[in-house]
């Protein structure tokens, strides 16, 4: 079936409004992936990195104290206190 009026004057005014809108939005969204794009694979900070400066390590101030002797030895259960 053929369209009944065909006039392709009339028609192309009638749809460069929208077409143009179409290009423009299509162009507007290429530019966001592309600034997004760029602002992502700029950034030479890396996941999982400390930021600041690294190779000052604070010396701690005291020495970590010592287990007493009768404490169990490589993760074995013990009894909550109070309970021996």
């Amino acid at each position: 079936m053929s369209a009944p009026r065909t006039d392709l004057d009339k028609q192309r005014r009638r749809h460069i409004g929208p077409i143009i809108g179409i290009i423009a939005v299509v162009l507007i969204a290429l530019a966001g992936f592309l600034w997004w794009f760029d602002d992502e694979t700029s950034d030479p900070e890396m996941p999982g990195e400390v930021p600041g400066p690294v190779g000052e390590v604070p010396e701690p101030t005291a020495p970590a104290p010592a287990p007493p002797a009768d404490a169990p030895v490589g993760g074995a259960p013990t009894a909550p206190a109070g309970t021996q």
